[in-house]
Parts: C-alpha cells; sequence; structure tokens
C-alpha cells in the first residue's frame, strides 16, 4: 500500500493489521489522522494512537465494516 492508497481512509476509524520487526501481528483499532512519507524513515501511518509504517500493514478495514462482520 502506498501514500496515496492510504490517504483514502484519513479521518476514519479502522481496524489495522500490521508486523512489528519480529514479525509479530497486532491490530490496532484507530482513527487514521495522516498518511505521509516521511524522509529518511518512509511511508508512515498517523494515527491518534501510534505511527506505523505503511510496509508494515498488512490490512486496513473501516470500523464500520468490521463492526457489521461481527454481528
Amino acid at each position: 500500500m502506498g501514500v496515496h492508497d492510504a490517504k483514502a481512509y484519513v479521518g476514519s476509524l479502522c481496524e489495522i493489521v500490521w508486523k512489528d520487526r519480529a514479525g509479530n501481528t497486532h491490530v490496532t483499532m484507530a482513527t487514521i489522522e495522516d498518511a505521509r512519507y516521511v524522509p529518511l524513515y518512509g511511508a508512515y501511518l498517523i494515527t491518534d494512537a501510534e505511527d506505523i509504517r505503511l510496509d508494515q500493514v498488512v490490512s486496513i478495514q473501516v470500523a464500520d465494516a468490521v463492526m457489521r462482520k461481527a454481528a
């Protein structure tokens, strides 16, 4: 996923599935505030919970879709 693709989720509450350096999978429910390229670090997803590198993101789903699956 690129920065331009991730910008479609800005302002949305999303379930973000991502992997850390060790390969462990994490699931974060957060509002995406921005998606941008940070010089020397790469593309990042800026959320209200934490910043996540876009190359580590496995999937992003808008929370509304996640809630429908659970119901």
